[in-house]
């Protein structure tokens, strides 16, 4: 099965003169593998933009054969730059602080030029929001789904998915998968990217 999603991109331009940013903007970025960050913080209360457009514009959302909701258009508000600089990392977001504090760290990163759009998520029993951003170049990419195991008794969630970027496009490009899951507050969480 595949799972399609928006993808950021943007055209790299061949001419020197901006290989110069590009170039220390690839040194400042760790792109070693996946990494796992729980965030934790203490406030309690999101004040969010207006909801993210539903049906309308590369943001909709589509049904899922799989146990979770898609929820790419709630981060839909880190701009690429952020995105890409956060590319590989695994973030699991358990309550609204966490939320809020992961939006703090979007803006205080100063990645992007405007303070990051805030979409709120519903929390309430038990659900998290998780997942991360992969980086490739082509014209399109998307993650498929591989796997899905879920244990009860050790409480764990682990998702296998396979990362592909195709076509000869000269773009940088990097996928969102982000999820809402139901059920799974007190387990380890973790997604395999390929």
């Amino acid at each position: 099965m595949r799972v399609r999603h928006i993808c950021w991109h943007r055209k790299l331009i061949p001419h020197p003169s901006s290989l110069i940013p590009f170039l220390l903007l690839l040194t400042a970025c760790s792109l070693t593998g996946p990494q796992r960050i729980v965030i934790t913080a203490t406030p309690d209360t999101l004040t969010p933009h207006p909801p993210p457009p539903q049906g309308e514009g590369e943001f909709t959302r589509t049904p899922s054969p799989y146990p979770w909701t898609d929820e790419n258009a709630t981060l839909s508000g880190i701009c690429f730059e952020a995105a890409l600089d956060a590319a590989g990392q695994l973030f699991v977001l358990r309550n609204a602080a966490n939320l809020i504090e992961f939006y703090d760290l979007a803006d205080n990163s100063r990645f992007c030029r405007r303070p990051v759009r805030r979409y709120p998520f519903d929390f309430s029993n038990g659900r998290v929001l998780a997942g991360l951003w992969s980086y490739g170049r082509g014209c399109t990419a998307r993650h498929d789904v591989l796997d899905v195991q879920r244990d009860d008794a050790a409480k764990t969630l682990t998702i296998r998915l396979r990362f592909v970027a195709e076509g000869d496009c000269n773009y940088e490009l990097v996928q969102p998968f982000w999820i809402g899951l139901d059920g799974v507050q007190g387990y380890e969480i973790e997604v395999e990217v390929e």
